[in-house]
């Protein structure tokens, strides 16, 4: 009975996620992903490529490559356009196009006129689509019912991050690190109940990762400002605040990326180690609360003060304290609840 009973919570919690997922998909997206009425983005084919104005530095191209164009979606489909791709020798972020390949492209407009245009990115989505795909199925056919809550939690994931979380941050109306722990804590939630169901397993491994997450939350807080960290760990720190978001505090969004980075692997751990210590608790009933208590942590001064070896230092010990504390505390609660319930 208790088998049956547990499987019913199962469903029910899976139906009850999906359809909360269902209400988020339905909700339209931030306006912080919507563009001007005058600006589009569509794809299109490349038809005619003019290379004479790209020169090349070492194994940097930089200057203009002039693109012919026909565009294959959106309100202006079938328009050929001459359009540009810009160069400056950031290769992690330009493409050099060729004929036929597939492209995004963003485009201004002024009434039916197209008044300019520039190439973004190559189309990557559907072979990503197709990638996907192949994973979530491969990922069923496998593990069967376990594999659907998984892609459930995956998807669920996806969908808070770019609904909630991103817009929140934007927003600026809520504390960044404040807003990333609760996120955290509703993924938390979601995906270890998902996974493990509503035993004790899954909520020592929950209570694992939320009380680790609170105690990585205060390191952040008390270790950046004594080593003097401003938040501007990334070259694009600069380009967002001149981007209309003057107002953003970027030292509290370096502290809501360490959360938020090291939250997926922190999961797993107490997941692991609630599993571990259950399975061990049921092997052997009698075992006492001294469970497996077991922990374990450079003179280059001039380095060590930079900002950002400074910043990444801090987000890697931060997050490290984050998946260190998580197995002894995990480990605590499981010792603590099936200790107690034994005696019981």
């Amino acid at each position: 009975m208790v088998t049956v009973k547990t499987k019913g919570h199962d469903i029910i919690f899976t139906v009850v996620v999906f359809i909360f997922l269902v209400i988020l998909l339905s909700l339209p997206d931030s306006h912080y992903f919507t563009r001007e009425n005058t600006e589009f983005e569509a794809r299109c084919m490349v038809l005619e490529t003019d290379d004479s104005y790209v020169f090349q530095r070492g194994i940097f191209k930089q200057g203009e490559q002039r693109v012919k164009v026909r565009l294959t979606t959106g309100e202006d489909k079938g328009r050929v356009l001459d359009s540009v791709n810009l160069l400056q020798g950031a290769i992690e972020l330009e493409w050099f196009y060729t004929k036929g390949e597939k492209a995004l492209i963003g485009y201004s407009k002024s009434g039916r006129d197209i008044v300019s245009s520039r190439l973004l990115d190559p189309i990557r989505i559907d072979n990503l689509m197709v990638l996907f795909g192949l994973f979530f199925v491969t990922v069923i056919a496998v593990t069967g019912w376990v594999g659907v809550k998984s892609v459930l939690s995956f998807v669920f994931t996806l969908v808070i991050l770019w609904k909630l979380l991103i817009p929140g941050l934007l927003d600026n109306r809520m504390d960044p690190v404040l807003l990333s722990v609760l996120m955290t804590g509703l993924l938390s939630f979601v995906i270890i109940f998902l996974v493990a169901g509503f035993t004790q397993k899954g909520l020592i491994a929950f209570l694992g990762v939320i009380s680790g997450c609170l105690i990585s939350w205060m390191v952040l807080l008390v270790f950046s400002k004594h080593l003097h960290i401003n938040g501007t760990t990334s070259g694009f720190s600069t380009t967002l605040r001149f981007s209309g978001f003057e107002s953003l505090d970027l030292l509290s969004l370096f502290h809501a990326s360490v959360i938020i980075s090291a939250s997926g692997a922190v999961m797993d751990i107490a997941m692991d180690i609630s599993a571990s210590l259950c399975e061990i608790k049921e092997k052997k009933p009698d075992i006492t609360l001294r469970m497996l208590m077991t922990a374990k942590g450079i003179h280059i001064s001039r380095l060590l003060t930079m900002n950002h070896i400074a910043s990444e230092l801090l987000m890697t010990l931060s997050g490290t304290f984050w998946l260190t504390l998580v197995a002894p505390i995990t480990s605590l609660f499981a010792g603590w609840l099936l200790i107690k319930k034994h005696q019981r």
